[in-house]
Parts: C-alpha cells; sequence; structure tokens
C-alpha cells in the first residue's frame, strides 16, 4: 500500500490529456500503421533487443504494418546517452517489479 501511495504521488504531474493523447496515437499507428521510414515507441514484450530480457514488457521503437503487426526496429544507431536512459529505465523496471513482488508475497 505505502509502494502505491508514493508512486501515485510521484506521477501526479502527468496530466489526463497527455495520457489521452499518448492513447490515442498509440491506437492510431496500431490499426493505420506507421509511416514508411518511420517509427514509434510502444511497449510489448521484449524479444532479447536493446539488452531487455526476453518477455519483459518494454517501449520499443516498432514499425508497423497496416495490417497492425508490429516489428521492433533493430540497430538504431544511438549515443551513450540514450543508451544510459534505456539501462536506467530497464533497471528502474526491474526494481519495480521486485518491490511489486515483495509486496505481493506479504499479501499471502
Amino acid at each position: 500500500k505505502q509502494w502505491y501511495q508514493r508512486r501515485v504521488r510521484e506521477r501526479r504531474g502527468m496530466t489526463t490529456m497527455s495520457t489521452g493523447k499518448a492513447i490515442a496515437d498509440h491506437l492510431k499507428f496500431w490499426t493505420l500503421g506507421t509511416p514508411v521510414g518511420h517509427f514509434v515507441s510502444m511497449a510489448l514484450p521484449s524479444d532479447g533487443s536493446y539488452g531487455v530480457e526476453e518477455g519483459v514488457f518494454f517501449s520499443f521503437p516498432v514499425q508497423v504494418n497496416k495490417y497492425g503487426v508490429v516489428k521492433i526496429v533493430q540497430d538504431l544507431r544511438m549515443d551513450s546517452f540514450a543508451c544510459e536512459m534505456i539501462a536506467a529505465s530497464y533497471a528502474e523496471l526491474k526494481a519495480e517489479a521486485e518491490e511489486a513482488l515483495e509486496i505481493a508475497s506479504q499479501l499471502k
């Protein structure tokens, strides 16, 4: 419960409108596809790309075809800052998952 309350306080700055816009954009690209040569970010289970363990849901650069098939974009050139941010985001995700599992184990 304390974990949840802390996360809610930390995220208070996120507005409903930005969340709604993100959902609308996600659905648009998922149903209509991305323009040729462009990519967007979507959360999906990892195939091991970008150092993220296979099966972990994570936001990746993707292209979507007109049939809604999503494919992770490979081999993007990234500077050290981008690589560090991906690694930090993944580490935070793993820490949150471990914390959630710890909380769940106490509920038994």
